[in-house]
């Protein structure tokens, strides 16, 4: 389960072409492109949704590259990097880049095993 403010959309379903995108984008095999979306999808922040066509843009990590999903009903269209989408931040509700950019990446790549980055030991 993850942490609070995050969402596990590991369940979903994974498109041909979000499959292609992530190989091309990410440099993951074709023969590992499924589970390595399918884990890196497993701990998101939701970045908005579109009103238009009901598509929500969810923000994850892929080792240290930040990878940006849209996903619409059951399943994953398509996977971009933050370079790409930050063009379209404004079709998903959002005027500005997400407030403390660095802490939320810090809390989508820390594991359980491993202290909250954020948290005063």
């Amino acid at each position: 389960m993850p942490p609070p403010g995050q969402r596990d959309y590991s369940g979903i379903r994974l498109t041909r072409h979000a499959l292609e995108r992530f190989v091309e984008r990410f440099g993951a095999s074709p023969f590992d492109a499924e589970a390595r979306l399918t884990e890196s999808l497993r701990r998101t922040r939701r970045l908005g949704k579109n009103a238009e066509n009901g598509a929500i843009a969810i923000l994850a990590l892929v080792g240290e590259k930040v990878l940006v999903a849209i996903l619409q009903e059951d399943a994953c269209l398509t996977v971009m990097t933050w370079n790409q989408f930050e063009p379209r931040l404004s079709e998903f509700g959002r005027v500005h880049p997400p407030r403390k950019w660095g802490r939320m990446l810090r809390r989508l790549g820390y594991t359980e095993h491993e202290p909250d980055p954020d948290t005063k030991n």
